[in-house]
């Protein structure tokens, strides 16, 4: 079943010992608020099939082939369809970008071609803006398309949350798949808790690590890191 913030707030805080908010310290909420980064990290590290995707509807404007998709999407997954009926085909890097006019439309001129009805795509991951390091992703036409341009629908998978004590008030879904939030990202929530000063329950200790275990092992089993039973070869540099 799906988690909200609030339901996920008032799980770790019983763990702190706390069972009403209004009790919660700053102190312990910053804790709580930590602790659920932490474990989105976690889950951001083993991958994207942890995460819950997004339907996402794009406006198009005619002789535009360029453009941004918000920078918290990790992940474009197909298919892509213009205006929603019409699967495009997914290109291999920048290189076919280049020349797609000349591979694909028989043209002599470099570049995704005249504006017509887009037949591909390619993305990429670009710096967002002039200063900083945030990355967003960017999806490309082929051709660009004319008018009336349409639009384009594509799911998306969005990146691991990072929570502030402001946050934990929201019933907000956890953007976790439903298969996961209970079974590997509260575990690892509780567990991460637990390193909070607040913590004085230690005869949960035994328990949470069990389950917290129990999480990482599952993440393992489902691709999300090596299995410690086999771990992966050891890198060697030839000389």
């Amino acid at each position: 079943m799906s988690l909200t913030n609030v339901q996920c707030r008032n799980d770790l805080l019983s763990k702190l010992g706390i069972e009403t908010i209004a009790d919660a310290s700053d102190l312990a909420l910053q804790d709580v608020a930590v602790a659920m980064s932490a474990a989105m990290q976690v889950l951001q590290t083993a991958g994207e099939d942890f995460f819950t995707r997004e339907e996402l509807t794009l406006t198009l404007a005619a002789g535009t082939a360029l453009y941004n998709i918000s920078a918290n999407v990790q992940a474009i997954i197909g298919p892509v369809l213009w205006n929603g009926t019409k699967p495009l085909r997914a290109l291999d890097g920048l290189g076919e970008i280049d020349q797609f006019a000349r591979i694909f439309l028989g043209q002599s001129a470099y570049g995704v071609g005249d504006d017509g009805d887009p037949i591909a795509y390619n993305v990429t991951f670009r710096k967002s803006g002039s200063t900083g390091d945030i990355c967003a992703v960017t999806i490309q036409l082929a051709p660009a398309p004319a008018a009336p341009a349409g639009t384009l629908v594509l799911d998306v998978i969005n990146g691991a949350v990072s929570y502030v004590v402001a946050d934990l008030d929201d019933t907000t879904v956890i953007p976790v798949a439903q298969n996961y939030a209970e079974s590997v990202f509260l575990p690892i929530a509780r567990m991460l808790v637990t390193r909070s000063s607040q913590f004085s329950r230690p005869d949960l200790l035994p328990q949470l690590t069990e389950d917290y275990q129990r999480a990482m092992q599952r993440l393992g089993l489902a691709g999300g890191f090596p299995n410690v039973e086999q771990p992966s070869p050891p890198r060697r540099v030839k000389s």
